[in-house]
Parts: structure tokens; C-alpha cells; sequence
């Protein structure tokens, strides 16, 4: 009896030791021996525990999960279309071409603002209603209200659109 039990103490001592040192370091991805299993087996819940703290820290850091995911899907979808100005308005001409693109897979009403502006600032503030088919992109035309101020500005600046 005493010579099964040192047997059977000796191949667990044997089998910590192993799982302690010589796996550690290089049994990961090694299944060559039964043992190997085990060793992998202790560092995939070493690394699944380690994995859990970070997304745990994470969300204690940035807030709980849900409201990390909840911009995310807005940020990604972006505005519904973009633009870019052909021609400003200066002197002589009180209106601004632009191209307009939706990004959109379906039909969009869409406002561009538009910002005409001068030496000293801003000289007027305008938007343009776009209706678009889904991935279309159109000319349109941005009148000034007030004709008589197009030789004070300078340049076009398009606002953000919604």
C-alpha cells in the first residue's frame, strides 16, 4: 500500500511541477503529450481570467458596455450624404454651386448649410433642401438672400449635414 501511495504522489508531484514550470513557459500550443493538455488548459483559464479583467477595467473606465455601444452604430452610419463646393459666390454672382452625394441606400431629403463668408467674418448663412435617390449625386444652387452683399465674399464653407 505505502509504495502506491508514493507512486501515486510522485506522478502529482510530478504533473504540478510540470504545470507550474516546463508548461508554462512552452506548453502553450504544444499537444504532444497528455500532460501538454492540462498545461494549456490552466493557461487558457489564466488568459480567459486575464481577459475578463480588462474588458472588466475597460467598461469601469469608459462607462458601461451598453452605452460604449450604443454611439458606435451612428458614428459608423456618418452623414446621409456629402458635399463640395463647384463655384462660391463673389462678385457679380450671389450663389455657390455644389455637389451633392448621398451616402444613403435609400431616397434622403437632405439640408446642406452653407456659409458665405467675407473678410471680416461671416457675411450670410443659407441651406439647400436636396432631395436624393439613394447613391445619387446632383448640382444644385445656393442663392444668397441678400444679392447685393456677394462682392463682399471671400469664400464657401459648407456646414455639416444631417
Amino acid at each position: 500500500m505505502v509504495a502506491g501511495r508514493r507512486i501515486r504522489f510522485t506522478a502529482v508531484l510530478v504533473a504540478v511541477v510540470f504545470a507550474l514550470t516546463g508548461f508554462s513557459s512552452h506548453g502553450h500550443g504544444s499537444k504532444s503529450s497528455g500532460s501538454g493538455g492540462g498545461g494549456c488548459s490552466s493557461s487558457k483559464k489564466r488568459s480567459s481570467y486575464d481577459s475578463n479583467n480588462s474588458s472588466s477595467s475597460g467598461s469601469n473606465g469608459n462607462g458601461n458596455g451598453s452605452g460604449n455601444s450604443t454611439p458606435s452604430p451612428s458614428k459608423s452610419a456618418g452623414p446621409p450624404a456629402h458635399a463640395q463646393v463647384v463655384t462660391c459666390a463673389g462678385p457679380g454672382s450671389p450663389k455657390a454651386v455644389l455637389k451633392v452625394t448621398s451616402d444613403a441606400d435609400t431616397a434622403r431629403l437632405i439640408d446642406v448649410p452653407v456659409v458665405f463668408q467675407g473678410a471680416s467674418g461671416v457675411v450670410e448663412r443659407t441651406s439647400v433642401r436636396v432631395s436624393l435617390k439613394a447613391r445619387e449625386t446632383r448640382t444644385v444652387t445656393a442663392a444668397m438672400v441678400q444679392e447685393g452683399k456677394a462682392a463682399e465674399v471671400t469664400g464657401c464653407v459648407l456646414g455639416t449635414i444631417n
